[in-house]
């Protein structure tokens, strides 16, 4: 009885929103929408459509505030979009802060809801909105983004539709990242390489479901890898030049001969000619010059570049996954992710392996009054694991242990990550374990190796500054002992010239 009921609601509301068209020249505002009504239209995926339907003809907003437009004696009174301070979707409002960045199809701003949450706001330029082309890689994207379920993957929270005296513009809403991957590259002080590729191969992995769907980015760049602080992590954005295998009809836009798509700096050479094929090993491509960089801090360029081993010895096995990833022929680069992270998991094994040999025959300098993290004592207290520390957790021995890198113990779903952790003091607190047996006994596993390697690594830096410290110090005395040497001389040498006057 509810469906039919509902099904004739629905039926009657849509039959008033056409009639509305004809009356207003293609444009309406239907207002206040019984929001059951609202959500079951959103449900059956109607709004999606209605939002951002090609035609022009076709715009719902749920109230006279949304300001896009409004109507006074069937007269249509426009705002520009750039007075425009508020936006309106179906269910939020979202007040603009200030501009965070521009493109070449649109702006994308900082806002925020009445009730204090910010995001970032991506709209699309009206001059991008007017091109059908430009205007369907945007509705794409939105929706990919909104759908999309990798955790690698910048997700869309909302979307809508402005009409202005600029045009009509859809945009979308998304989380506020605190920057880029660009930008940490340019902080070398906060995030070093070791941080930013354990982070990289983060996003590599969780992008795994993202390409054997069949899709690919066409304009991997560090810009397009934002960073969340919160989770510290990357993550995929700009999607517009993607080519989405998607069950939308109608949205996937093919490219032709004479479109250039993507950064040259981070293209592959098949995206340097027009009608150039590309497939996942175009983005492999981009991978490859970003990994070089984060070590480098440059992108190489044919064959003459820098390598990873000249900057940074203990990771010279990547520059043999470099060359490979970068390859001027796609058929000479990997065919996949999960090939590139196998073949860095099993090269840094080996490196491992053959650095723990070496540093064995090595005189290493005494490390034995390094501060040691033990666990003295574990608690299980409603569902929460409590782990108490022999000292604080503190400084870079935290920050070691918050990098932790190792493959995480998963069961039923259940992942852990240092970073989720809650620290305070000596106490490490790991929440949702519940009672369940297996993700107690994970837990308890996961962070005693955690803590741990932190331990090791922890000493391996200690002994690396001991060492630096102590090569500078060498340097220094021998610095004096030249100087010395030449007063020496040059004292002689002047006392022989007086002995002969």
């Amino acid at each position: 009885m509810f469906n039919n009921l509902l099904d004739s609601t629905l039926e009657k509301t849509l039959s008033e929103i056409m009639k509305l068209y004809d009356g207003h020249g293609g444009r309406v505002t239907v207002i206040d929408v019984d929001p059951l009504i609202l959500k079951e239209l959103k449900r059956r995926d109607f709004l999606n459509y209605l939002d951002f339907d090609l035609s022009g003809n076709a715009m719902v907003v749920p109230s006279y505030k949304a300001i896009a437009y409004k109507f006074n004696q069937n007269k249509p009174s426009l705002v520009s979009t750039r007075r425009l301070k508020v936006f309106e979707t179906f269910t939020e409002s979202y007040t603009r802060v200030k501009s965070i960045g521009n493109g070449g199809a649109g702006t994308v701003f900082e806002v925020e809801t009445p009730d204090g949450v910010r995001y970032a706001l991506k709209l699309l330029n009206a001059e991008a909105a007017g091109n059908t082309s430009k205007l369907k890689r945007f509705i794409q994207e939105a929706r990919f983004e909104h759908d999309c379920k990798c955790r690698s993957i910048v997700n869309a929270v909302d979307f809508g539709c402005l009409i202005t005296d600029d045009g009509k513009q859809p945009f979308y809403v998304m989380p506020l990242m605190n920057g880029s991957l660009a930008n940490l590259m340019s902080n070398p002080g906060e995030f070093t390489s070791t941080i930013l590729l354990k982070m990289f191969l983060e996003l590599l992995d969780g992008l795994r479901c993202f390409y054997s769907d069949g899709n690919y980015h066409r304009d991997v760049k560090p810009q397009n890898l934002l960073y969340d602080g919160k989770l510290n992590r990357l993550f995929l954005s700009d999607f517009g030049i993607a080519h989405i295998e998607t069950h939308y009809p109608g949205a996937t836009v093919e490219t032709v001969a004479s479109d250039r798509l993507a950064n040259f700096q981070y293209a592959a050479p098949e995206q340097r000619v027009k009608g150039g094929k590309c497939d996942q090993r175009s983005d492999i491509y981009a991978y490859g010059l970003i990994l070089n960089e984060l070590f480098t801090g440059a992108v190489p360029q044919g064959t003459n570049y820098k390598r990873i081993g000249d900057v940074a010895p203990e990771y010279a096995y990547l520059d043999e996954v470099v060359e490979h990833m970068i390859a001027q022929n796609p058929s000479d680069r990997y065919a996949n992710i999960e090939s590139v992270l196998l073949d860095i998991e099993v090269l840094s094994k080996a490196a491992d392996t053959k650095l723990a040999s070496k540093q064995s025959e090595e005189s290493i300098i005494d490390t034995s009054d390094v501060l040691q993290m033990r666990i003295i004592k574990k608690k299980w207290d409603d569902g929460t694991i409590y782990f108490e520390m022999s000292d604080d957790l503190r400084g870079q021995w935290l920050t070691i242990f918050k990098s932790f890198r190792h493959r995480s113990f998963c069961t039923d779903g259940f992942h852990l990550d240092p970073n989720w952790f809650e620290i305070t003091g000596r106490i490490i607190k790991v929440f949702n374990v519940g009672y369940n047996k297996e993700r107690a006994r994970g837990t308890v596993e996961y962070v005693s190796n955690a803590v741990t390697w932190a331990n090791n690594e922890y000493v391996r830096m200690v002994n690396n500054e001991r060492k630096r410290a102590h090569e500078e110090e060498v340097k220094r005395r021998k610095v004096e002992l030249d100087r010395a040497d030449k007063n020496a001389k040059f004292s002689r040498d002047i006392n022989e010239m007086l002995a002969q006057l």
